[in-house]
């Protein structure tokens, strides 16, 4: 790949004032109170409003059908989650009790083969309980089991920090952003087909990861915004294409600055993952080889020397 590397050394970047407030930190601790509730269990009969913890199985014809089950699932009766008629007809129901739930699917619900149709759902009620706002006291902030949080004191100051840290890494993703246009702007450089398919790819499996997280499958996705593959690589092309030449401009950076990463770095960043994601550093390398960190750690040390080497310019507050 041919690279001709524009300037990358004393470049200015003018970026929007990002700051915190103290209106941030109540709102962080406004999220942690609803976020964290107090459970009060029921023993029924369940009721609107109530939350009910249920098995349930979707059988059409007979035939259970693909995305129709779950096991132990929260459903909040009257938050209209589920299809209409559902949660309705779970109103009266005692824990411990079976009941066939019978209903249509929307005309037009997203996946074809069940729009319109009618369905059984099978349920078992689990639980019920209902939930309310926590407390603000020292008790609620240790129970958050932060690091040296112990009371409502430590609590705010974890925030504040917090919230310190997050300004930061946005004032430098905002730099980021505007030094990395300049270099590419000034910088030649033709990506093959093949590493522009690699970040497409890239893209899409972090999409995948997002939606997993949230229990919504690609496949899913697809369904709900009638979207193919197809359709979506080439909606994700043109980021992919700028990320490719990107990721070829940084990795001659690198190149002409020789820049290295030590076996101790690789090792910090192993344990940060670890740390980010809660999972032993034996599991996090299994996932992420160092074949693939090490890369992206060279790149990082590329995007760092750019920003050290910049001059970055913050508006100022109510400009």
């Amino acid at each position: 790949m041919d690279i001709v590397l524009g300037n990358y050394k004393g470049l200015k970047a003018n970026i929007p004032y990002i700051a915190y407030t103290e209106e941030d930190v109540n709102s962080q601790i406004a999220t942690l109170l609803s976020g964290n509730p107090v459970r009060e269990q029921k023993t029924g009969p369940l009721a609107m409003g109530d939350t009910a913890v249920i098995d349930y199985e979707g059988f059409k014809d007979g035939v259970a059908f693909e995305g129709g089950k779950a096991e132990k699932y929260p459903l909040g009766i009257g938050s209209g989650s589920f299809i209409p008629g559902f949660e309705e007809q779970l109103v009266g129901m005692e824990i411990g009790e079976d009941r066939d739930i019978n209903l249509s699917f929307p005309e037009q619900y997203h996946a074809p083969e069940l729009a319109g149709k009618a369905v059984v759902f099978k349920v078992k009620l689990h639980e019920i309980y209902n939930e309310k706002e926590a407390e603000l006291n020292d008790e609620f902030a240790e129970s958050l089991n932060f690091p040296e949080v112990q009371s409502v004191e430590d609590l705010k100051k974890y925030i504040n920090e917090y919230l310190e840290y997050q300004v930061e890494a946005r004032k430098a993703d905002a730099a980021r952003e505007k030094l990395y246009d300049q270099i590419l702007e000034s910088s030649s450089c033709l990506v093959s087909p093949q590493a522009v398919e690699t970040a497409v790819n890239m893209q899409l499996q972090q999409m995948a990861a997002s939606f997993a997280q949230q229990g919504v499958a690609m496949e899913q996705y697809l369904q709900m915004t009638g979207k193919t593959m197809d359709s979506l690589k080439d909606e994700l092309k043109p980021v992919a294409q700028k990320q490719a030449k990107l990721e070829a401009v940084l990795d001659e950076i690198i190149r002409v600055e020789n820049i290295t990463v030590s076996d101790e770095e690789m090792d910090e960043q192993y344990e940060l993952i670890s740390q980010k994601y809660g999972q032993p550093v034996d599991v996090v390398k299994q996932v992420i080889p160092k074949a693939q960190l090490k890369p992206d750690l060279l790149r990082m040390k590329a995007s760092q020397l750019i920003i050290d080497a910049a001059e970055i310019i913050m508006e100022e507050s109510g400009k």
